[in-house]
Order: structure tokens, then sequence, then C-alpha cells
């Protein structure tokens, strides 16, 4: 059967969702996770786009993406699911797809929608019973929010979303202040509102 061609959108944000062929386990030890990772940041470089948010679980993953052109996530996902299938096959001695579409997209249309989806991804780990707490899960941008690590999430383009809630970069990382703490307020206070604008 065809696929139909995507269309540009008018949001710049996606949220992108990619999953094991039969929901199976693609992503089984760190380091099938760590290489992921790696061909993610290496096919990022050079396009018109920004990660925004990330979690990648045992059988798919989440990322949030912010482009222009929405071809450019095409080009992404195609690039770097085509390049981990091979060395997920030839680490496993196996054959055959992968991944079971060549991705999902749902359109982010709101500040609102973004926070809820950024939420989402970051909470997915808990909610599947992997951990307690987002905190204690490593292979998500949580830990890059709260400025743990620096993996493949562009702060700058972060800084840009966050002004339209009248929150500067620069007051956002000042001494413990990291931007988790305006997540985690948002998601305490302005639950409704999220329901209302989602």
């Amino acid at each position: 059967m065809p696929r139909n061609a995507r269309k540009n959108l008018c949001s710049q944000f996606f949220h992108v969702m990619v999953q094991g062929l039969n929901k199976e386990y693609i992503f089984e030890k760190e380091i099938d996770i760590k290489v992921y990772l790696r061909y993610l940041k290496e096919k990022l470089e050079g396009k018109n786009l920004q990660m925004i948010a990330y979690c990648i679980m045992n059988n798919h993953a989440h990322f949030l993406i912010q482009t222009e052109d929405v071809k450019e996530i095409s080009k992404l996902m195609s690039q770097v699911n085509t390049k981990y299938a091979i060395f997920y096959n030839k680490k496993y001695d196996r054959c055959g797809f992968v991944f079971r579409n060549r991705y999902k997209s749902e359109e982010i249309m709101t500040y609102a929608h973004l926070l809820a989806c950024i939420e989402y991804i970051h909470n997915n780990p808990v909610k599947a019973k992997m951990c307690e707490a987002k905190a204690d899960y490593p292979y998500s941008s949580f830990g890059e929010y709260k400025g743990q690590q620096e993996v493949l999430l562009n702060i700058t383009a972060i800084a840009e979303i966050f002004k339209g809630y009248g929150i500067s970069l620069e007051d956002a990382l000042r001494e413990n202040y990291k931007l988790y703490r305006f997540l985690e307020d948002v998601e305490g206070q302005d639950k409704e509102k999220v329901k209302e604008d989602v």
C-alpha cells in the first residue's frame, strides 16, 4: 500500500514516535541506546531542526522536534533508523525490519500543548514503572534540563520557547534554578489550563 506524502504543517513543533516491529524490544541494552543517541547526534548536525525533548525506552522512543521544514524530520528519522537497523541486525545476528513504521508524528499547536508534551515524554519511564521518578531514568532529556549532561538538546532553542512565559535563559540557569523546576511548576499550577489548551 503506497504511503501518503507528508505535507508541511503550520506548527514548528512535532512529537515524533518510533516503535519496534511487533512492539518488540529494539533497545535491549545500554549500548543500544547509546548507539542510537550517537546516530541521532551525528545526523542532527547540518539539519534545520532542533531537538527539544526525547526519551528512549526499550521498544520505542519519543522526540519533540522543532523545525520550519517537516521534510527535515523525514530525512533525520530515515537516516538514523536505517543506520541503527543495520547496527542492530548485525549485532543480534538477524535480518529484516527493526522498526514498526518509519515513524509517527503529532503536530504541537500551543505552548501549553508543548509543555504537556515535554512532561509526557519525560514521564514515560515512570508511567511504564521503569523508575519511580523522572530524574532516575538516564535515557531521556530530563537530565539535560537539570544541567546534568549534554547529549542532544540545544539550550538556545529551548530558551526561545520559554521567552513566551517571561523567563530568560539567565534566570532559568542561575544557581539551582533549572528549567525543569519551571516545568514542574507548570505541571502543578496550570494543569487545568494545559487541559483546556490541548
